[in-house]
């Protein structure tokens, strides 16, 4: 496993919501409909920059219990600082930080794995989280219904555990 450690700038994204429980999520494929669904609407996002890059944010509440808490998920773009959302979108502010970074490349069904392999990373390291979010980065708009194909660079924001 290859972690690098990567400085973002601050960026924005518009997109598709869905809060859900991680069960929800898994047994009734709600993610990945999700970001289908926004891949479809991507043309209606005015603004859009870096194109054909996406993304997929989560959101956990503080304390997140995986198994009982709601989670949020949006499906989104980066675009431009005065873009506004389309009907039934939102906007979303990622603040400039460092992240750790893993590739995951191989079926979806097994990517919740990278997650865990990501948190372990952190914690042996000499970083801690520094956010209850992070996201998904795709270099290419492909339907994540295609459950073999998952290419994608997960981002945990960290910071220095003395810090």
């Amino acid at each position: 496993m290859v972690v690098r450690i990567v400085e973002r700038e601050h960026f924005r994204i518009i997109g598709l919501k869905l809060e859900t429980l991680l069960n929800e999520t898994r047994e009734q494929m709600l993610i990945p409909k999700l970001q289908q669904s926004f891949n479809e609407k991507l043309e209606e996002v005015n603004g859009a920059i870096d194109l054909p890059t996406t993304y997929g944010l989560f959101i956990d509440p503080p304390n997140y219990k995986p198994d009982t808490d709601h989670f949020t998920w949006i499906a989104g773009v980066k675009v431009s600082p005065d873009a506004e959302p389309p009907k039934g979108m939102i906007s979303y502010e990622l603040p400039r930080t460092t992240y750790a970074v893993l590739e995951y490349r191989g079926d979806i069904d097994r990517a919740g794995n990278a997650y865990g392999e990501l948190y372990k990373w952190i914690s042996n390291s000499e970083y801690e989280l520094a956010g209850t979010y992070g996201f998904e980065l795709y270099s290419m708009v492909h339907s994540p219904l295609e459950r073999g194909n998952a290419d994608f660079l997960l981002h945990f924001p960290i910071k220095n555990k003395d810090t």
